[in-house]
């Protein structure tokens, strides 16, 4: 019985040390995040409006193009950083005097981009106010 009790307990403790071997609960893991690819969705202006973005990555650096329905021209340069710890993209688009922009969360299964879109109008003439929403892509 003895016996039968220790491999009970060595087996719980084998398989409690194998589920924490993910690279997310392993502190000395590398771990990576690529963004790299097609996403697609929509922005929340506030009325929707469909989103690609084609992005390319190269360490924590994000570029590719961005199209937006009804207010970009196809393609407009997307620029940004990638933060692996919080998983996080932040971007920005510069469009003639505007410059859209926010910090994306990346789902834990990495198929899903979301977070708030923010559009600064202060370097254009004649003033315009500033304007704000929300963005969801999706990995293609």
């Amino acid at each position: 019985m003895h016996t039968f009790r220790r491999a009970v307990i060595c087996g719980l403790l084998l398989t409690a040390s194998l589920a924490g071997c993910s690279d997310d609960d392993d502190p000395g893991a590398v771990d990576t995040l690529n963004v790299s690819g097609r996403w697609s969705g929509g922005a929340t202006l506030p009325n929707p409006r469909s989103t690609v973005m084609t992005l390319q990555q190269s360490g924590s650096g994000v570029s590719g193009q961005m199209s937006v329905s009804g207010s970009f021209p196809q393609g407009l340069p997307v620029t940004g950083t990638i933060d692996v710890a919080s998983r996080t993209v932040t971007w920005a688009v510069a469009r003639d005097c505007e410059v859209w922009g926010g910090v994306l969360t990346v789902s834990g299964d990495r198929r899903q981009m979301s977070g708030p879109l923010v559009i600064n109008r202060s370097g254009c003439q004649p003033a315009q106010s500033n304007g704000s929403g929300n963005l969801t892509l999706n990995r293609e």
